[in-house]
């Protein structure tokens, strides 16, 4: 299952207010490399729902995940400098004979001929008759992806013309006005050679967003269309321990014309990767990681359920080889406490009363070759005096036992057990951003057969 990234690389952009920074850097002196997000949205590959721009209308959340991960048709219209609405109507003709799908890949290639930090990505973009979602929503798509930008460019320096009107605002406009979710500024479309491939364009867990950054990618095989998913990602929110700042951004109430949530993260929070640079300053980054990083944090995965010890546990070579079973080399291992499900996440008791994995078991489990290890707890027995005092990167005894190997975490998930299965398909998707010790992601269990 070969997964292809067509996603923009989240950096400092001459327009967008979003960008990516460094919290922590050996290099000046710091415990750790830590990356950063701050996002003012909208910027670089981003998801937008109607409740944008639309008073009262429907937010991400209000959406199943089907309409972000399913199976996607391909309609190219490379080479038209207008796209009107009898093109479409024509190519969704062409391929409307195959089953209904909710996504809808509008290919220009543009992302592919122009950068996204040039004004010319914005002057020369191909331009969408918004009479064609009409057509599209007809056709029973519920999220449309394209490599165009659709906002206008309003640069902070002096430019002769003053600004750059984009009129595929009124082709997202009229997208949103009939429901649907769209994806802009995706880029690498031109490698999608099929008509339809596995498309995921997954917001992060982002309560009430209306917009929100995202990583769109395609698999070119994948083993049934209509899959079961199931979301072990916890949401955004101000956190006491976390540095994470959540705001409303732009508010209707404030009489503004659009609805959106800010947020800065500073640090390894919520669900997120951790690559070996992380606390190796010698480790792998998450560039260096297969696919930068895409194969290793998308895959099969084995469960192995502690959820019914008590709280704080220490799980050692012994507990952990009694309850593993069967693990497969390249498996991605999760391991099920359920301390977010059984204390919250904002509660302080999540760090005091966390369970944790003792060095020598991290290293049985290595010993069997997973490609990354997944959990719900904070994995060193130190993290629990994290509240109380600062703690130093060669504490974190476990972290470095794993990272030695060049092993990658997935942290923070929760819900596990509602998957109700010790094997499972695992898709988490991190941010693609110019930090090199992890990122945030959005993840999820994937039940293909039904």
């Amino acid at each position: 299952m070969a997964i292809i990234d067509c996603s923009a690389l989240i950096e400092p952009h001459f327009h967008w207010q979003s960008h990516p920074f460094v919290s922590q850097d050996p290099a000046r002196g710091d415990e750790f490399q830590e990356f950063g997000l701050k996002w003012r949205g909208p910027g670089f590959s981003f998801v937008s729902s109607p409740g944008w721009m639309i008073r009262g209308a429907a937010r991400l959340d209000d959406y199943p995940l089907d309409c972000f991960a399913a199976v996607a048709r391909i309609v190219d219209v490379s080479g038209l400098a207008h796209v009107n609405a009898e093109h479409v109507r024509a190519l969704l003709a062409q391929s409307a004979a195959g089953p209904r799908r909710r996504i809808l890949i509008l290919r220009t290639g543009h992302s592919a001929r122009v950068k996204n930090s040039h004004i010319t990505y914005w002057r020369s973009a191909p331009q969408i008759d918004p009479l064609a979602a009409s057509l599209i929503a007809a056709a029973g798509f519920r999220h449309v992806v394209t490599d165009i930008p659709c906002d206008e460019l309003t640069p902070r320096r002096p430019l002769s013309d003053g600004y750059v009107p984009n009129p595929n605002m009124h082709f997202r406009s009229a997208l949103h006005a009939h429901g649907l979710l769209l994806t802009e500024n995706a880029e690498n479309l031109p490698a999608l050679e099929q008509d339809e491939v596995f498309f995921a364009s997954l917001p992060l867990a982002i309560p009430r967003a209306t917009l929100s950054p995202v990583r769109p990618v395609a698999w070119t095989q994948w083993p049934a269309d209509e899959p079961e998913l199931l979301d072990v990602s916890t949401p955004l929110f101000n956190h006491w321990r976390w540095y994470i700042d959540v705001d409303d951004g732009h508010s209707f109430a404030d009489g503004e014309d659009s609805e959106d949530i800010h947020f800065t993260i500073r640090g390894h929070g919520f669900t997120h990767c951790d690559a070996p640079r992380h606390m190796r300053r010698d480790g792998l980054t998450i560039q260096q990681l297969p696919n930068q990083g895409l194969d290793v944090f998308n895959g099969e995965a084995k469960i192995i359920d502690l959820s019914g010890l008590p709280l704080p546990t220490r799980f050692t070579p012994e507990l952990i080889s009694a309850r593993a079973g069967a693990i497969r080399e390249g498996d991605m291992v999760v391991l099920r406490s359920d301390l977010t499900n059984r204390m919250g996440y904002e509660s302080r008791q999540w760090h005091l009363a966390a369970p944790n994995l003792e060095p020598a078991a991290a290293e049985w489990l290595l010993d069997r070759k997973p490609k990354a290890l997944v959990l719900d707890f904070p994995q060193d027995y130190v993290a629990r005096e994290m509240p109380s005092r600062h703690v130093y990167v060669h504490e974190f005894v476990t972290h470095h036992a794993v990272f030695n190997r060049n092993v990658p975490f997935v942290e923070d998930l929760r819900d596990i057990g509602k998957i109700g299965s010790d094997r499972t398909w695992l898709m988490s998707i991190p941010l693609k951003t110019t930090c090199i010790d992890g990122a945030m992601m959005r993840a999820l269990f994937v039940t293909w057969a039904r």
